[in-house]
């Protein structure tokens, strides 16, 4: 399995990424997308993928980070994007749940990272909270047809017109919360080879470990039996096909372990 979208960049995961690695390739998770959400973190985050084999970078800025940018931010992740181990941009995106950067400074920003993914021809890994319209207005009027939504937060009034332009859709523990039905209708109703798993560690522990912090890919495999459970399917077929989409939107396929 792939764990899509994790945060082995930051505290608490950061200083036991080999023990976390170990445990989680003991429950069949075996390769990891660790995402940026600063120039720091997009550091450190091709650093661990230039150490390990099993760990792949994607850099960016998050949309709650904006503000906190250096003026040259755009030269430091152009310059990151060179590096071969770093496969996707971002995470980017919206956050309107807080107030650390003023919405038209976020869309700035998200229209950037749009931009140098359909430049590099690396996929744009993208954060929604609480803005779903500006989001897909964003998407919809941009020339990028490549990307993900990261922690699926929205309906399938949302999710539809993504998918028919060419994204992908991750979901993380959240699909596992007993009362997430909306989420969980996106995940039953798309088509299978769109969906992607992640964990978002250290946050977001799914069920049956909700409230279980740190959150670690381990726990991966819990989120695909969810899916199976909800798309009436074997867990087998799940992590085959989202196993196989990652491998393909990522381009994992040219690196040999």
């Amino acid at each position: 399995m792939i764990d899509t979208h994790c945060h082995l960049n930051i505290e608490p995961l950061l200083g036991r990424v080999d023990e976390i690695l170990e445990h989680a390739a003991e429950q069949g998770v075996e390769r990891f997308m660790v995402i940026g959400i600063d120039i720091p973190t997009s550091e450190i985050a091709v650093r661990l993928a230039e150490e390990h084999p099993q760990i792949y970078a994607s850099v960016g800025i998050h949309p709650n980070d904006c503000a906190k940018a250096p003026d040259n931010w755009q030269n430091h992740i152009v310059d990151l994007l060179d590096n071969e181990r770093v496969l996707a941009v971002g995470e980017t995106g919206l956050d309107y749940y807080w107030d650390d950067a003023p919405p038209d400074l976020q869309k700035i920003f998200f229209r950037d990272h749009l931009d140098m993914a359909l430049a590099t021809g690396k996929p744009a890994v993208i954060h929604n909270r609480d803005a779903n319209d500006d989001v897909l207005q964003q998407v919809l009027e941009h020339g990028n047809t490549k990307g993900v939504f990261h922690c699926w937060p929205a309906g399938w009034d949302m999710a539809k017109p993504l998918i028919e332009k060419g994204y992908h859709i991750s979901f993380t523990g959240t699909v596992t919360f007993k009362n997430n039905k909306t989420v969980q209708d996106v995940a039953a109703r798309m088509p299978l080879e769109r969906l992607m798993l992640e964990t978002d560690s250290p946050f977001l522990t799914p069920a049956p470990h909700r409230g279980k912090r740190p959150n670690e890919p381990k726990y991966l495999p819990h989120i695909a039996e969810k899916v199976a459970e909800l798309r009436d399917i074997d867990v087998d077929e799940v992590v085959k096909t989202t196993t196989a989409s990652a491998e393909s939107f990522f381009g994992l396929n040219a690196f040999n372990q």
